[in-house]
């Protein structure tokens, strides 16, 4: 096992600006899950609290909870006394949760289409229209965002805001992979036509064809992931 010393994530972080007003732990929670996702903290990364914490300029207790909440992620062990470091991607992990992400999407489409309204599919095709601006403009991460907002919606027109709650848990695994701009960029142009029959079969009440839909779509990532994973 051999550890990496690449202190690049702190350049990151001091770019990065912490509300003094707002929950400091979560913050710093959010900076660093975001910076393992992209990949900028790679497998192996040794992180310290010291540093993170000085170039955040706060104190160390902030971090440290941001780093607990981390390995209760699974994405980082902390060994006490010795050395906190990423962890490598967890193939296991990634491809049971998708299995379960299926599920919930499923059942999300399902209560959506019982509630959904016309405001409810203006904001869908609003997003639609947000993640073709940002393919044309090759950027992906903002097609990302969009790409969650759209799935989000779908939770909260289903009324069902908990099981998104459990779909963001399962994500952070599956977030590691697809973010790579590989993986995203063969899944970009699909998913919004994917997006867009799912909407359509939503405006028309079939629940049956939007719930095929969806697993097709689901199927059509994994395949991409599974692909991916092979690599490592």
């Amino acid at each position: 096992m051999q550890y990496i010393h690449d202190e690049v994530y702190l350049t990151h972080l001091q770019a990065s600006k912490l509300s003094k007003t707002k929950n400091l732990q979560k913050q710093i929670y959010k900076l660093l899950l975001d910076l393992i996702t992209k990949g900028i903290l790679q497998s192996m990364v040794i992180l310290s609290d010291k540093k993170i914490s000085l170039t955040l300029n706060v104190s160390k207790s902030p971090v440290r909870e941001a780093l607990k909440r981390l390995e209760q992620d699974e994405l980082i062990r902390i060994m006490p006394q010795s050395k906190t470091y990423v962890l490598p991607i967890n193939i296991k992990k990634v491809r049971s949760s998708y299995l379960i992400r299926e599920a919930l999407e499923l059942m999300l489409i399902r209560e959506a289409i019982k509630h959904v309204t016309q405001d409810d599919i203006l904001i869908l095709e609003s997003l639609l229209q947000k993640q073709q601006v940002a393919i044309n403009k090759d950027d992906i991460q903002n097609f990302y965002l969009y790409d969650v907002a759209f799935h989000f919606h779908l939770a909260k027109t289903a009324r069902l805001l908990d099981a998104w709650s459990i779909l963001e848990k399962i994500n952070l695994h599956i977030d590691r992979v697809r973010c790579q701009k590989n993986v995203t960029s063969s899944l970009n142009v699909q998913s919004i036509k994917d997006h867009a029959d799912i909407l359509e079969a939503i405006k028309n009440r079939n629940q049956e064809e939007a719930k095929n839909l969806m697993s097709l779509h689901l199927t059509r990532v994994i395949a991409l992931i599974d692909k991916e994973l092979d690599k490592e």
